[in-house]
């Protein structure tokens, strides 16, 4: 069978690290055993400052990654101006969310790439959003099937409700022409509202995130003196666990919870300027490391700490290799999160609304009480379910047959 190829267009990819990588490198990797080769187009720029340079060993050998300049104006435009706190026009001056500065280099690789390869199909993930208009314009103008990938929301999503109602109609009317002109769009989620692309249209396709067993050692064994409490993953404002440290910190106050044997872990970039830990909790700050150091943390915790908002319905892309390292879960998210549904459903943890905070707390010491009376042991099921319903290898199959439905339709 002939093999075929494809030209994604993804800003974040390695040697660049972070949670935004994962997704597409896992694409990339196993599409090439699949009959698919790929040249990726990104980004050599050094403005989003997370490298992981041992991603780079999981690129396939044949896979042709094109890396070009960025303007970093709007980035740094708009640092000084929400110091200013001229958020409106600061809002203007890096939609859609930053990473315009990206999207001429992005568009003069892709198209010198599609004229020197003819790659059967183009493929754009996003944030940020400007891979999806760069690859709307070269389709366009070259004819080229064409599958966009959201990994998170545009028009509808929280994190962007404040900025001016024009962006937002402006955003929505990108989103529609992205819609009209995609043969395949690809979302990470299922509650993901696009305009233009109702949940029952044919075009659309779910393929969510998952876990690699590959990325897994074998189980550890945490510490059996302390409980720690690992949060793995970058703090921004939207995503500050402050609520559960806080309950936290009640618990240690009024002595239901040992503060002596309890440790609290940080294992990720802190982005929200306003975060500090309640006084009286033993917290340790590792700051951002490595994908694999960052899947050891998960095993060596006696709990994960996952916490969303009660805006948000991202589960979060960590939530698979945390139920794949068989540790249970403290899930602070709202009801209808995908991952409260998980970790209730399948025993995994301790569940509570972010918005209640007495229920934060009783989540909390019914992971103490149960560590007290067992240790927590390995969740050896759930591990097992996370990987036969979660696989990345799997995703990677159900994206192959999505690009050759747009090459064959």
């Amino acid at each position: 069978m002939r093999r075929r190829r494809v030209l994604v267009l993804a800003y974040f990819f390695p040697p660049i690290g972070g949670a935004g990588v994962q997704r597409t490198l896992k694409f990339v990797e196993y599409l090439a055993p699949l009959g698919w080769d790929a040249t990726v187009v990104s980004t050599r720029s050094h403005v989003y400052g997370l490298r992981d340079p041992s991603l780079l060993e999981e690129v396939p050998a044949e896979t042709r990654v094109v890396r070009t300049a960025a303007f970093p104006l709007a980035r740094y435009v708009g640092i000084v101006l929400y110091h200013l706190r001229l958020r409106r026009l600061r809002a203007w001056a890096i939609w859609p969310d930053g990473g315009i500065g990206w999207a001429p280099f992005a568009f003069l690789a892709t198209l010198r790439r599609v004229h020197r390869e003819r790659p059967d199909v183009l493929f754009s993930t996003s944030a940020p959003y400007g891979a999806h208009l760069v690859a709307l314009l070269v389709a366009r103008m070259t004819g080229t099937p064409w599958v966009a990938d959201f990994r998170d929301e545009w028009s509808t999503n929280p994190g962007l409700q404040g900025q001016p109602k024009a962006l937002t109609a402006l955003a929505a009317r990108s989103e529609r022409a992205i819609s009209a002109h995609a043969a395949r769009v690809v979302v990470a989620t299922d509650y993901f509202e696009l305009a233009g692309l109702p949940v029952g249209d044919p075009r659309r396709v779910e393929i969510v995130n998952g876990v690699d067993e590959a990325d897994l050692g074998p189980p550890a064994a945490p510490p059996s003196k302390r409980f720690v409490l690992a949060h793995v993953g970058t703090i921004y404002a939207e995503h500050d666990p402050a609520p559960v440290l806080e309950a936290l910190a009640r618990l240690l106050a009024r002595g239901d919870v040992d503060g002596e044997r309890l440790e609290v872990r940080l294992v990720g970039a802190i982005y929200d300027e306003s975060f500090k830990p309640p006084a009286g909790i033993r917290v340790e700050s590792v700051g951002y490391v490595g994908h694999r150091e960052a899947v050891a943390e998960m095993t060596r915790a006696t709990a994960l700490l996952l916490y969303r908002s009660g805006s948000s319905f991202a589960p979060s892309g960590k939530l698979f290799e945390y139920l794949a390292s068989g540790r249970p879960l403290l899930c602070v998210t709202r009801p209808d999160n995908l991952a409260a549904r998980l970790v209730g459903e399948w025993n995994a943890g301790a569940v509570a609304n972010p918005d209640d905070s007495e229920a934060i707390e009783r989540a909390i010491l019914d992971l103490w009480q149960r560590w007290q009376a067992d240790g927590l042991p390995d969740q050896a099921e759930v591990r097992a379910r996370t990987l036969e319903r979660f696989s990345r290898r799997a995703a990677a199959e159900r994206l192959a047959e999505v690009l050759s439905e747009a090459c064959d339709g």
